[in-house]
């Protein structure tokens, strides 16, 4: 059943990649993070590669709404006093980004629902999730720095649930920090 899950996300994430290069715009970047479910007990870190400004709609001469897309990994730890558990998920993503060009700051807003495949659907001391695949809302704020904005830093809420698909589903929301490096 988890092969399954994963085999149906790889072609998700293909579709993703080639979407740049469909596009004929974006601009490639690799994120890494930190996030905390503290009311269940779990942590995660997370690598993403991600393409900027798939598509770019200029509203003002420095207002801009943006779809981006992300393809992530993660490694999910519990962190209870017992042996600990881990998962991995595999997640797709596009994000609608909302930003502020300034000088050298640009401040941004951004939000998703996206796609998840978890490795497994069991961790700390018996979060159970009713299936492998979830679904991924986000919201973020965040800022970019640099005349070229190679560097960016923001937080992300972000709630895991496969929407009632199958029992239990009780969720998961992590509060994520992030740093983005543009190339």
């Amino acid at each position: 059943m988890r092969l399954a899950h994963l085999a149906a996300a790889i072609p998700l994430a293909a579709s993703l990649c080639a979407l740049p290069a469909t596009a004929g715009a974006g601009t490639f970047s690799m994120q890494g993070g930190y996030g905390r479910d503290n009311g269940h007990g779990v942590e995660k870190y997370e690598v993403a590669a991600r393409w900027d400004d798939i598509v770019q709609w200029q509203l003002s001469s420095r207002v801009a709404l943006a779809l981006d897309g992300e393809v992530n990994v993660a490694n999910w730890r519990a962190l209870s006093s017992r042996p600990s558990s881990q998962l991995t998920e595999f997640g797709v993503s596009p994000i609608l980004r909302l930003s502020y060009a300034g000088e050298y700051a640009t401040p941004f807003v951004e939000a998703s629902v996206g796609l998840r495949v978890l490795s497994h659907t069991e961790i700390a001391d018996g979060h159970r999730m009713g299936s492998a695949f979830q679904f991924a809302d986000m919201v973020g704020v965040g800022v970019a720095f640099g005349k070229a904005q190679r560097l960016a830093i923001g937080y992300r809420f972000q709630h895991l649930s496969n929407a009632g698909i199958q029992e239990p589903n009780p969720g998961t929301n992590f509060s994520i920090g992030y740093v983005r490096c543009r190339f």
